[in-house]
């Protein structure tokens, strides 16, 4: 039967490849479609379609009329005959679907590969009676039918694939809240009892975490260094698995040009690109603009049904249930990822063992050279993803992830229960959990370019969101610190509480020690010359001085030349950090007013085509340009050159 069955592949093959000639495609495109499926271990369907020589529809018509069944493709949503969880659980791969038929009898829907297809044509011939309750149609189609079936399963299922213990759902457990309260009396207690002692005791808590988080920043910087791309490891595409592109939109009409162009310029076999473009169900201006966009066989867009809190980590979830690739990367709508980013993200990811379950690409800013708020968010990013990020990864400790360019294991995420659909910062929660779970997480060196904000509100309702996100992990893996401890090892663990704890407190307590210094010089200078007043009044500015250089000193050791010619950013340093104590202020309040509000930053198209090229050393696209009318082929893209 086997031997039998390869000679209908054979000669379905010759057979279809006729058709196709007659239907108007050229023999080299054909020819293309085999060699392409051989080569990357895909399908020639896919082949075809991706290379845009003839589309979906048409493609699945042919076969129709080759195979002698019946070509629908409005299939009735209300009569799949599925249970809804195995429809969720089908939802990444589907390839058939059993639908009840007008007369009683059920139909099966299918979007068969080639291989299949030469199977099918066997069996028919041994049952012919089947061929009246068969049914083609492309996948895209069963692909939607089960999104409007499923779709609102799916994004109930989103809000929850978090476990609540471990989810931001609500803010604190009862003895968090009762601990806090103690500690409130306690200190207030302490104040009236012997307000020195409450000063006193205020401020070596103050100095144990400012000194923490100064250490940890000097240590990373001993090591800390520009960027540096290293070169590709050979590779065949063969090989490649496939790849899933998550990207949340909301509101982002005006960069979908400029991302489409972005993603379609990564170097990865295009049948192997699961490029997913995740919306909310009623943002019709930024769907209308993707479909504008005539996007490629590879791209879908995705509309998330209005269930649940409406933030990036449960959209992430909801398309998460979609996805095909064995690998998943997270982008934002204005990232311009380096084009081989996916590359060396997949061959760190092979170099590694079981246990590394992610990969941070670092972020770079191409807009560093528009106002002071760039110049020093610019800064700030060096020095945490070239500097910080990197450190930590060398010693195994727990990760704050950036809210993009994560590359994850998608069984993994699955397994620890994706992103939490009420946290704000969903990127630093996660890295936390692969670490209570037994995972580690590493670094890649091919960066994304993005722009940071160029107005102060914009600065100030991110800088916000990050802030309260930070708090709210802190407080969920708090909530049982000794298992927490366990899990993660003392060492770690210490590491984690001190700089996190050292990050949020720094950022609160900063005005307040300006203000105390600022009181002790002024008693000082009206003669008032007190011991404890002069000692305050020294240490106070040790630890400001020493935090201030210490940060100087991390992200300053990062910067490429470009970035430090012709301007210092140690004077800018203390008022930049008074605007992030304004933002961790904003978002301490917001815990208890607002905790699962999400505070959206617009976007712009880039307008920094020189920072963009040195931001990345490498030639970019014009990313100004329209794609509406691009065509993709993939017989043009650079991978071919490594087989």
């Amino acid at each position: 039967m086997h031997l039998f069955i390869s000679q209908s592949f054979i000669g379905l093959c010759a057979a279809f490849s006729v058709r196709l000639v007659e239907a108007g495609l050229g023999k080299g495109e054909i020819i293309a479609a085999f060699a392409g499926a051989a080569r990357h271990n895909t399908s020639f369907n896919d082949e075809l379609v991706h290379r845009g020589a003839i589309s979906e529809s048409a493609l699945y018509r042919l076969w129709a009329e080759e195979t002698g069944l019946t070509y629908d493709d409005t299939p009735i949503v209300s009569d799949v005959l599925l249970r809804p969880f195995d429809g969720i659980a089908r939802l990444s791969n589907i390839r058939h679907v059993l639908v009840a038929g007008r007369n009683g009898q059920s139909l099966l829907y299918m979007a068969p590969d080639l291989k299949e297809l030469a199977m099918l044509k066997y069996y028919l011939r041994e049952y012919p009676e089947m061929q009246a309750r068969l049914r083609l149609c492309p996948p895209t189609v069963l692909i939607a039918l089960l999104h409007d079936r499923y779709g609102k399963a799916a994004a109930g299922r989103a809000q929850r694939m978090t476990p609540l213990h471990l989810s931001a759902r609500f803010v604190m457990n009862g003895w968090q809240g009762f601990s806090l309260g103690a500690l409130l009396l306690g200190l207030m207690w302490l104040f009236l009892v012997n307000g020195g002692g409450y000063l006193s005791v205020l401020y070596w808590g103050m100095t144990l975490f400012f000194f923490a988080c100064v250490i940890i920043r000097l240590l990373a910087a001993w090591n800390a260094r520009p960027l540096h791309i290293r070169p590709l490891s050979a590779y065949r595409a063969y090989s490649l698995p496939v790849y899933t592109v998550l990207v949340p939109l909301y509101k982002e009409a005006n960069v979908v040009d400029q991302l489409v162009l972005a993603l379609d310029g990564l170097n990865w076999p295009t049948t192997k690109l699961d490029i997913k473009l995740i919306c909310e169900a009623d943002d019709t201006e930024t769907v209308s603009a993707l479909v504008q966009c005539n996007l490629p066989a590879y791209f879908e867009i995705l509309r998330v049904p209005d269930i649940g809190p409406r933030t990036k980590p449960k959209a992430l979830n909801y398309a998460l249930q979609f996805a095909r690739g064995e690998f998943v990367v997270v982008y934002d709508a204005e990232d311009r990822p380096h084009r081989d980013q996916l590359l060396e993200a997949w061959q760190t990811f092979r170099r590694g063992d079981e246990k590394l379950a992610c990969l941070q690409a670092p972020l770079v800013i191409s807009n560093f050279k528009h106002n002071y708020l760039t110049r020093y968010f610019s800064f700030e990013y060096a020095g945490l993803f070239r500097g910080l990020l990197p450190w930590l990864s060398r010693r195994g400790a727990v990760m704050p992830l950036g809210g993009t360019s994560n590359h994850l294991k998608r069984k993994v995420l699955q397994e620890v229960g994706g992103w939490d659909s009420y946290n704000v910062t969903e990127d630093a929660d996660l890295g936390m959990r692969l670490a209570r779970f037994g995972y580690s997480v590493d670094v890649i060196n091919r960066p994304t370019t993005e722009d940071a904000p160029e107005n102060y509100k914009d600065w100030k309702t991110q800088r916000t969101r990050w802030f309260k996100g930070w708090m709210q992990t802190w407080l969920v893996h708090m909530r049982s610190p000794v298992q927490t401890c366990r899990q993660l090892g003392i060492g770690r663990f210490t590491l984690y509480l001190l700089y996190t704890t050292g990050l949020l407190l720094s950022a609160l307590l900063h005005p307040l020690m300006l203000i105390s210094l600022g009181w002790g010089i002024a008693q000082s200078i009206a003669g008032y010359h007190d011991q404890n007043v002069m000692a305050a009044v020294i240490f106070n500015g040790m630890n400001l001085l020493t935090a201030y250089l210490s940060f100087h000193i991390l992200c300053n050791k990062t910067l490429r030349f470009e970035e430090r010619r012709r301007y210092s950013y140690l004077w800018g340093v203390p008022f930049y950090w008074i605007l992030l104590s304004i933002a961790a202020w904003r978002a301490f309040f917001q815990m208890f007013t607002a905790p699962h509000h999400w505070e959206k930053t617009p976007h712009f198209p880039s307008r920094n085509e020189e920072g963009e090229a040195e931001a990345t050393n490498l030639s970019m696209p014009p990313y100004g340009l329209s794609v509406h009318s691009q065509k993709k082929s993939s017989a043009t893209k650079p991978f071919v050159t490594n087989l």
